[in-house]
Formats: structure tokens, C-alpha cells, sequence
């Protein structure tokens, strides 16, 4: 993968995801004027881009992102299925970046060592908040109904197991990733011995973090 590439999901992520609120996120779905708010929070992730590439640069970026979230509100008003609009609007954007990557920036000159610096942080900030909500997309209809320790606990494990897993995929220490889903799972012994619509969402939510923590590794590191 080009460092231009590498620079632009780090950047696509920060604006996309941590630049906006939770509040945010769910006023976009009724208020067009949301979408604006975020298309310049979005902005403002990309404001290095003026002066590392070019103002027209900037504001392909910038105008294609909020003309595809415009189309993603209009959509939402005409079906319900919001996960698939979630999962399109992200490759969306991510079909942009890669172009804009290839037709528009060369790649930056770089040492190895900090090229994976950046590797790494790209794939910390997608593996946190961005699965996190891809799965709520998908699966939040089968969550549970709300019990002790089982709403914001979930999110802060969620990430964490995460990041240990990518630690775990860079240095390569595989067999070490059943240690954490044990612990994992000896945390929640009593709410999986005792709700069993409980225990299957778990499963679901484990074996999602597995499987996109490995996919995003291959894809950073392997493409």
C-alpha cells in the first residue's frame, strides 16, 4: 500500500469517525444540516492536505465526501437498511481516496521506520471505533436487552481486545490471541452461563473483533 494512501485512511478516519460525536452521528440521519456540520469537521482532517498536496486536492476530498453522506441521507430516507448504506458509503470514500492516491498525490518520501509507524496507527484508529460501529450496524438488532455492566463495558472491551490483537498480529505472537479470548470470556463466565441470547451475541461480537482485526492487518500489511 502507497504511503499517500496510507496518509489519506489516516485522515479519512480521524474526520470520519473521531472528528464527529455519537450525538452527531445520529443527528445526521434526520438533519441535513448535521451532514454539513460534519462534511467540515471532515474538512478540518483534511486541512494538512493544502499544504502537503494542493487546494484543489483538498477540495476533491472534501466536496466527494459530502456529496456521497448526501447521498447516504438521501438513501436512508427510501430504505432502512442501513448497514449495507453504511458499508457503501465507506467504500465510497475509501474508492476516492484510493484514486485520488494514484491519479493526484505522488507518494511522499519516507524512512521505513516511520512508514510503519504510520501502518500501525492507521490500523489502531480503524480497529477501534470504525469496527466497533460496523458492528453495531449489523448486529445492534440482536444485542440484549440492556443489563449490568453489558452497554459501555462491551464498547471499552471491544476495543481493547482489539488492540491487543493487533499488537499480538505485529509481533507475531499468534497462539497468544486464545489467552485473550479466555480472559475475555472467564470476565463474562455469569452473563453467558446465565442468558443464553447473551451468549450468542458474545460470540458474534469475539469472533467479528478477530476476524477485522486479521482482515485490516492483511490489508495494511500484506497489500
Amino acid at each position: 500500500m502507497s504511503i499517500s494512501l496510507l496518509v489519506l485512511l489516516a485522515m479519512h478516519v480521524l474526520g470520519d469517525f473521531y472528528f464527529q460525536s455519537d450525538k452527531l452521528a445520529l443527528r445526521k440521519r434526520q438533519e441535513i444540516t448535521s451532514v454539513f456540520i460534519h462534511s467540515l469537521l471532515y474538512a478540518i482532517a483534511f486541512l494538512p492536505m493544502v499544504f502537503i498536496s494542493s487546494w484543489y486536492v483538498f477540495l476533491i476530498l472534501v466536496l466527494s465526501h459530502a456529496v456521497i453522506d448526501f447521498l447516504k441521507y438521501v438513501l436512508m430516507h427510501v430504505t432502512a437498511r442501513n448497514s449495507v448504506l453504511f458499508i457503501l458509503d465507506q467504500l465510497g470514500h475509501i474508492a476516492v481516496l484510493a484514486g485520488v492516491s494514484v491519479w493526484a498525490l505522488p507518494d511522499f518520501p519516507m524512512e521505513i521506520r516511520y512508514v510503519s509507524a504510520l501502518r500501525i496507527i492507521v490500523l489502531v484508529l480503524w480497529v477501534a471505533k470504525p469496527v466497533s460501529v460496523l458492528f453495531s450496524e449489523l448486529f445492534g438488532r440482536f444485542r440484549p436487552l440492556p443489563g449490568e455492566g453489558t452497554e459501555g463495558a462491551g464498547k471499552v472491551i471491544g476495543y481493547l481486545e482489539r488492540l491487543m490483537l493487533v499488537l499480538l498480529l505485529i509481533i507475531g505472537q499468534y497462539g497468544v490471541i486464545g489467552w485473550v479470548i479466555a480472559a475475555k470470556t472467564l470476565a463474562r463466565s455469569k452473563q453467558l452461563s446465565d442468558s443464553q441470547a447473551f451468549c450468542e451475541y458474545f460470540l458474534v461480537g469475539t469472533l467479528f473483533s478477530i476476524l477485522s482485526t486479521i482482515s485490516l492487518f492483511l490489508v495494511l500489511y500484506r497489500w
